[in-house]
């Protein structure tokens, strides 16, 4: 059998996905329901691939009884892909009966095509097989478009879920570094525009009757199962370890955070105890500091503090508390010329340099160490406070 360059790279991501799913299995990993969560995810993707492999090397035809087989157990990704990042979110989030909703497009699709395909004659599965358009999709446009749609709703909706867990994470954080899954964000966007190049290939096949060759699809196919298998291994397994998810009591925290976004008038007298406090006794320093700590500190509820920064000052608690921090480092960077900007990071509650750098730009304009090499009359006196709006 002839094997493509494209259908080698097929075969090596599928290898990596198993040498993936079998790293997940090992004790020290699989008791994480996040690790497992990945393993169901990576083998169902690798399914996904061993598809396009048999469709590409023409193996399908000769073991009727594999196509599709991929497919089918491909569809749970969308699923899969939601809860993996719920768990990644929370630390406790459990599995529950009522979670099996999220495996619906596997059954009905698997009804279908048990129907369809596999309760056929072997000869009319041959003659399904040779009239396909592409690889791991019936004849009909209606299931193919219905597949593609309901996947990439299953996308955009964990996009979303990840994207309101990273603006959450704002409201009771200062230090967010590593705390807002960007990475499993970036990996979903990019599946994203896979999954529209492959719903608008699909139509054009079906409604237009246009055709791409085999090579084109498992060449696509190859390079997206490379990219994604890959990009799992250099984030995915170094989560645990970098963001292990909220915790109980931070997820309640989160969910009341929430609340407090409402339009509610903000406690004037509150705001002055604040700005005393942030200004006199330094909290903001801590680089760990949250809005929990915060407001223990002035012995108010974290509800009502919430609802002060972000009605009475416009900003989230991230904003607010690194708004100080910057303010910290300009008197610093002007004061002491011979500290490090390294150090003067570290001295103003920083202690991720990219998060420092971009805070910085955005409240002045330039980098530190343009600021530093600024006349004192164009770095501005040294402020007692961040500047506000």
């Amino acid at each position: 059998m002839y094997l493509s360059l494209a259908d080698i790279l097929l075969l090596t991501s599928i290898l990596q996905s198993l040498v993936l799913a079998g790293f997940l299995l090992m004790p020290d990993h699989i008791h994480l329901l996040s690790n497992r969560l990945l393993l169901a995810t990576v083998l169902a993707f690798a399914a996904g691939l061993a598809e396009v492999f048999l469709y590409s090397t023409g193996l399908a035809q000769r073991f009727l009884n594999l196509a599709y087989l991929g497919t089918l157990v491909g569809l749970l990704q969308a699923g899969l892909l939601f809860l993996y990042a719920k768990s990644l979110m929370y630390q406790d989030f459990r599995l529950t009966s009522g979670h099996w909703i999220h495996t619906l497009l596997f059954w009905i699709v698997g009804a279908i095509f048990l129907v369809e395909y596999y309760l056929q004659p072997d000869e009319l599965k041959r003659q399904i097989l040779m009239e396909r358009d592409h690889p791991g999709v019936l004849t009909s446009p209606l299931l193919a478009a219905a597949i593609h749609l309901v996947f990439l709703g299953y996308l955009i909706a964990t996009i979303r879920e990840i994207s309101a867990f990273g603006t959450g994470v704002r409201q009771i954080f200062s230090n967010i570094e590593n705390k807002q899954l960007a990475w499993l964000r970036v990996l979903l966007l990019g599946y994203t525009a896979v999954w529209s190049v492959s719903l608008v290939y699909c139509l054009s096949a079906h409604v237009f009757k246009s055709s791409a060759s085999v090579l084109w699809v498992s060449t696509v196919g190859g390079a997206t199962g490379f990219l994604f298998i890959n990009y799992l291994l250099l984030h995915a397994l170094r989560q645990p370890i970098v963001f292990s998810g909220l915790s109980a009591e931070e997820s309640r925290l989160l969910a009341s955070s929430k609340e407090s976004t409402t339009s509610q008038p903000a406690n004037a007298n509150l705001l002055m105890r604040l700005e005393d406090h942030m200004r006199h006794g330094k909290p903001y320093l801590d680089a760990n500091l949250t809005v929990q700590q915060l407001a223990r500190q002035l012995n108010v509820t974290t509800r009502e503090l919430s609802r002060a920064i972000n009605q009475g000052l416009r900003k989230n608690f991230f904003e607010f508390v690194s708004d100080y921090r910057i303010a910290e480092a300009r008197r610093r960077l002007i004061a002491d010329t011979h500290q490090t900007i390294l150090q003067v990071m570290y001295d103003s509650g920083f202690n991720s340099k990219s998060v420092f750098n971009t805070a910085f730009k955005r409240a002045t304009g330039m980098t530190p160490r343009e600021f530093r090499t600024q006349p004192l009359s164009a770095a501005g006196e040294c402020p007692d406070r961040p500047e506000t709006e």
